[in-house]
């Protein structure tokens, strides 16, 4: 991590003998056969279920350890570190790892949904399409019935089947997603870049470049413990703050159900969090930098599982 960044304060803060060996390990032998079974066993498996979008279809990855209640949702295909750090979490510990898999004309792993509709091709960022006003605030309003039959049947997948409740014995659902490194980006292109910093209403204060975010949020702690704005633990609800600030996570509360009822994009963006506030539904999301903040995000989903002991 470069030292441009400067350190955030807290702000809302023999023979015989070859033989016995041998019959030692022969003794081994079926103990270790059954810990690679019980391992193997551990292992997440993974399912693919097709939701279409218009007239498009679009897979859906679900992969699934029994062993704990959990459910992690990973929206943009682009953002791999999220996944799979996810993705190795339920393997060792546990729990469902959903992710959209979707690929720009390249192949690439891509951040948006290409899908055609009515005889038009549109593009959707599929963290954007949960509520009326994010859907008509996206890059799809003519599509929005199309969009909105995704949105429920893929909430149908995340949730309970009614696609409005939590399923039965989990606590909360947890998005994971990685940011671009701030430090890498043009000093004009810092100022709206998605940080924990960038939720703080703007002071005016020389040289702090808070505030593109923050009509979203009710309050925010910057840790003096994280020295990456990019790190951060989004909540909508304030009950898991103490967790996760104790920790030295920066974290973010997101503005209660009743503020968030507006027609105004930059507060009901129609992401999952807004969806989920509306519905009393806890939700967390992990965001970590895309290029060093891999340590990181395997921190935050350890302190994740810690709240389900």
């Amino acid at each position: 991590m470069s030292r441009s960044k400067a350190k955030l304060r807290v702000k809302y803060r023999s023979s015989s003998d070859s033989c016995e060996n041998f019959m030692n390990r022969s003794a081994l032998f079926p103990v270790i056969v059954l810990l690679a079974a019980l391992s193997a066993e551990a292992a997440a498996v993974k399912s693919t279920r097709m939701l279409f979008l218009g007239e498009t279809g679009v897979k859906i990855n679900i992969y699934e350890n029994p062993a704990r209640r959990i459910t992690f949702f990973a929206p943009h295909y682009n953002e791999r570190q999220a996944a799979r750090a996810a993705r190795e979490a339920v393997d060792a510990f546990g729990g469902r790892l959903i992710e959209i898999e979707s690929f720009d004309e390249r192949g690439r792993p891509a951040r948006h949904i290409k899908f055609r509709f009515g005889g038009r091709i549109y593009s959707i960022d599929p963290n954007r399409i949960y509520t009326e006003n994010g859907r008509a605030c996206g890059s799809a309003p003519d599509a929005e019935a199309a969009v909105r039959n995704f949105a429920e049947d893929l909430l149908k997948i995340i949730l309970a089947p009614d696609g409005k409740t939590l399923r039965e014995g989990e606590k909360f659902i947890v998005a994971v997603h990685t940011n671009a490194d701030l430090d890498a980006k043009e000093k004009a292109a810092r100022k709206t870049d998605l940080t924990a910093a960038a939720f703080v209403r703007s002071t005016g204060a020389e040289g702090f470049s808070g505030g593109a975010y923050q009509e979203q949020a009710d309050g925010v702690y910057l840790s003096n413990a994280e020295d990456d704005a990019d790190n951060f633990v989004f909540l909508s609800t304030p009950a898991f703050i103490g967790h996760f600030a104790e920790k030295g996570f920066n974290v973010v509360v997101q503005k209660s159900p009743a503020r968030l009822q507006t027609q105004n994009c930059r507060v009901d963006d129609g992401s999952l969090s807004v969806y989920a506030a509306r519905e009393q539904i806890p939700y967390i999301n992990l965001e970590a930098d895309g290029t060093t903040g891999a340590p990181r995000q395997k921190q935050m989903l350890e302190a994740v599982y810690e709240l389900l002991n």
